[in-house]
């Protein structure tokens, strides 16, 4: 009968350490707030997405960075490049109607 309980105590010690290695993704450090995903919207160009963990940029949107695999808890949008690329074509604009 012993020898049944510490059979029992080992699987779930295994199975409590192959759990938490099959969790993706790095966890945030502590006192550090989750992975964002920060979308970047271009008016001519496509849209680009980056990770606020590590800076990698990419063009496909996903909930988990493909260079450093962290999870992105939310999303955020950064819309400057945007803005700026619409201030340029205005300007295009007003210097071919003058």
């Amino acid at each position: 009968m012993p020898a049944f309980i510490w059979i029992v105590i080992g699987v779930i010690v295994l199975a409590a350490l192959f759990g938490r290695q099959k969790d993706g993704g790095t966890p945030p450090a502590a006192g550090k707030s989750a992975a964002v995903r920060v979308d970047h919207p271009h008016y001519i160009d496509a849209d680009e997405y980056e990770c606020s963990a590590c800076g990698a940029r990419f063009s496909r949107r996903s909930m988990v960075c493909p260079r450093c695999g962290a999870r992105f808890g939310g999303t955020r949008e950064d819309s400057t490049a945007f803005e700026e690329e619409m201030l340029e074509i205005e300007d295009w604009e007003e210097e071919e109607e003058g």
